[in-house]
């Protein structure tokens, strides 16, 4: 395709140049690193105005498709780590599963009494101490997501003298508490970031995320872990799979 369609009622001409990198990249045709062409040189080859070749470029940025260098141009950065939010793991063992190098940096960790959402999604009685753990996590030293996990004390006396960055909370649990957890009920939402949390992540204010909720439980049916996630959508996409019988 070297020219857009010209018609008024078809889709917008950036969606069909959009449409066409996409489906290049699927068919390997554009590759990780490639370089695109300029503004100016898409321009004329799609016989578009350059407003239109630039509005395509930002939104392939936004997504996470190409990253745009100044002084060099625009190359394909379609390197997406895609999770599956059906089988329950943790992130550590998640991201080694699949040949990538994970690290977490806490935040923050403290003791705080139940608010009325965690006494509900924990079955904690009001006033009961929780501890508050919120990391960032990398992959292969990129922030992809801030999360924040909610675990009642009376689990896990002396968490936040034993856990350390990059250490796996659930191996942690399991291994100095005897709490394993075997499976979660999740939430997921399309959300923004705002200013601090861009900052965390290393994207643009109000870029669009990925905001989980989730519970997890141990073997006995526990709720043990209430967390809050907020992930990348440029880098990070979600998958499951369904039986339909």
């Amino acid at each position: 395709m070297n020219r857009m369609i010209r018609d008024e009622e078809t889709v917008p001409f950036y969606k069909q140049l959009r449409n066409k990198i996409l489906e290049d990249i699927e068919s390997g045709r554009l590759k990780h690193g490639d370089k695109l062409p300029s503004e100016r040189e898409m321009a004329e080859q799609y016989n578009i105005s350059r407003m239109t070749a630039r509005h395509t470029l930002s939104v392939l940025e936004r997504e996470g498709v190409v990253e745009r260098r100044v002084g060099a141009g625009t190359f394909i950065t379609n390197n997406k780590i895609t999770m599956d939010f059906v089988t329950f793991n943790s992130f550590t063992k998640n991201m080694l599963n699949k040949g990538l190098t994970p690290s977490t940096q806490i935040l923050s960790i403290n003791e705080m009494e139940t608010t009325h959402k965690l006494a509900q999604k924990l079955l904690l009685s009001q006033g009961e101490i929780v501890i508050a753990l919120k990391r960032l996590r990398f992959v292969n030293e990129t922030p992809i997501s801030i999360e924040e996990s909610f675990i009642p004390k009376k689990y896990s006396p002396g968490l936040s003298k034993i856990i350390k960055d990059n250490d796996s909370l659930y191996e942690i649990l399991e291994k100095e508490y005897g709490v394993v957890l075997v499976k979660a009920n999740e939430f997921m939402q399309v959300t923004f970031s705002d200013e601090t949390e861009s900052k965390l992540l290393r994207i643009r204010s109000e870029s669009p995320c990925i905001f989980q909720e989730t519970v997890a439980f141990d073997k006995n049916n526990k709720e043990i872990e209430f967390s809050t996630s907020l992930t990348r959508s440029d880098i990070v996409k979600f998958y499951s799979e369904t039986n339909l019988k």
